[in-house]
């Protein structure tokens, strides 16, 4: 039994799924007979099985739904928001016990209230993690819903804290953060990609150039974190009279670098709301 003494099912494990439940594992909350799986994909299931020695899995809708809910008291909603309504018809006449049973939906731009239209009595809560928890380095916002008690929202919230830093919020919050956490490590990503290809463009080996990216990009952010220094302080610091680094500086500013990311953190909060309504105009 899981150090939380409950079993835990994931209905869907793609990419966002899988991190959690990769770190979920890491950091011993749950152990593999713990957790139950239903994917639409057997390869998926079969690779579940191979990589993390998970047993309870299955593809077929019309039992593994029931399985899951009879068997765990932690239910995962890890879906495209285009198959919620379809996957909600299938689970909404499960053995669900109020006492026993609370429901975690991962599923960006859908809010609490759609998944309690079918569930009604049922706590859910809702989280945005993000990709990096593969590495138990995630940075998640955890929002309980109307059903939901304090005892849940702290259950998860330590939940996801297990898997890096995690939020307590309201659930107005959570598009907003999903903007940074959520879409931020593809930024990021973009961010030491280009670094590297500067540095190739300069003679560097094309290995050597990612890694020195990768690393300063993760010891800026170690800095941030661990010094709680403004971040316009600590670059300030790099930046020397007349040196190379305030020649850098002024080369982003006159691409509108922050402006830029300032503008990509809007769009992505924009698009969730965007998700949102398309969700209930079709429903």
């Amino acid at each position: 039994m899981s150090k939380l003494g409950k079993k835990i099912g994931f209905i869907g494990t793609g990419q966002m799924g899988e991190a959690i439940l990769r770190g979920f594992l890491a950091a011993e909350l749950f152990q593999a007979d713990d957790i139950y799986v239903m994917d639409i994909l057997d390869s998926r299931l079969q690779y579940l099985k191979e990589n993390f020695k998970i047993t309870h899995l299955s593809s077929d809708k019309n039992k593994a739904y029931s399985y899951i809910v009879d068997n765990c008291d932690i239910v995962v909603l890890s879906i495209k928001p285009q198959v919620l309504k379809e996957v909600l018809e299938y689970i909404k006449d499960c053995n669900w016990n109020r006492e026993k049973h609370m429901i975690i939906s991962i599923i960006g731009g859908i809010n609490t209230s759609f998944i309690e239209k079918y569930l009604p009595e049922i706590p859910v809560v809702r989280v945005i993690p993000n990709t990096p928890m593969l590495v138990n380095i995630g940075a998640s916002g955890v929002a309980p819903g109307r059903s939901a008690s304090k005892e849940h929202a702290k259950l998860v919230h330590g939940m996801f804290e297990a898997l890096g830093v995690s939020y307590l919020v309201e659930e107005k919050h959570i598009d907003s953060i999903t903007a940074i956490s959520g879409c931020g490590p593809a930024y990021v990503y973009m961010m030491i990609e280009a670094m590297a290809d500067g540095g190739v463009e300069l003679g560097l080996p094309r290995e050597m150039a990612q890694t020195l990216a990768a690393q300063t990009v993760m010891g800026g952010a170690k800095m941030v974190l661990n010094t709680d220094e403004h971040p316009g302080r600590l670059k300030d610091k790099v930046c020397s009279p007349g040196g190379s680094t305030i020649a850098g500086v002024r080369a982003l500013e006159q691409g509108a670098f922050r402006g830029t990311i300032m503008k990509a953190i809007e769009a992505g909060k924009v698009r969730m709301e965007e998700v949102a309504k398309e969700e209930e105009n079709n429903n």
